[in-house]
């Protein structure tokens, strides 16, 4: 069975859990990166409206109701994201697979690089990059030295 193939008879969910873990890891991906772009539209409406970072004191409240109308949207995305994941998990299989055989490692250290680097450092760097755009069209710094008592 091809799970790339359209199927109407199977649902995607479950055409997705027959993937599996390559399937959970790429909607893990998949989930963060659209959680990142949401961050980074609530920044951009935040900053646009107010002139001041999230991270400035007595900010938190007003940005988090922003950011809960993206949190809200992205929820409504879920099938997309589930059929995204569904088409790129073959994409993650292989590069397990190729984790696998060029630095031979087993399965399990592979796919814990493939977690590190694609759902940690990726979302990390995905949510660093959309904020500073954000940042740069709104022309409000994101003042990330407030996250570290600098200001």
């Amino acid at each position: 069975m091809n799970p790339f193939k359209k199927n109407d008879e199977v649902p995607l969910k479950e055409q997705l859990l027959k993937l599996g873990l390559a399937a959970f890891l790429a909607y893990g991906f998949v989930s963060n990166m659209t959680y990142a772009v949401m961050l980074s539209l609530a920044y951009y409406v935040f900053t646009s409206q107010t002139g001041v970072s999230p991270l400035m004191p007595g900010q938190k409240a007003p940005f988090l109701a922003v950011y809960t109308t993206f949190f809200v949207i992205n929820n409504f995305l879920r099938p997309v994201r589930l059929a995204v994941a569904a088409s790129i998990s073959v994409y993650f299989e292989n590069f397990i697979k190729f984790l696998q055989k060029r630095l031979k490692l087993n399965r399990v250290f592979a796919t814990g690089l493939v977690i590190f680097l694609f759902n940690v450092v990726g979302t990390f760097a995905a949510m660093y990059v959309g904020v500073n755009i954000a940042a740069l069209c709104s022309g409000v710094s994101p003042q990330i030295g407030l996250l570290f008592g600098r200001g």
